[in-house]
């Protein structure tokens, strides 16, 4: 198996870093988290981040062109979804 770059996350981490103000940073931090626990879904607009919550519907139906959400190993397995 390769290895998967989460370009979203890296970027969102590379904000992070530039960041000056500590709550900013925080901020950053807990977009980042919701991202990895799949509450939100991120689009890049402009070179900044358009978030969208993650409902049941869109779980079942799927995201709207553009947006990206984290999935863990778990979850990948736990769905059957083969990489390729």
């Amino acid at each position: 198996m390769g290895i998967v770059v989460d370009y979203t996350a890296a970027k969102l981490n590379k904000i992070a870093d530039t960041l000056e103000s500590p709550e900013d940073v925080e901020v950053i931090y807990s977009i980042l988290a919701e991202y990895f626990e799949g509450e939100i879904a991120i689009k890049w607009q402009d070179g900044g981040p358009l978030i969208m919550p993650v409902t049941e519907k869109e779980k079942r139906k799927g995201l709207p062109p553009g947006f990206a959400v984290a999935c863990t190993i778990e979850a990948i397995e736990e769905e059957g979804v083969k990489g390729g």
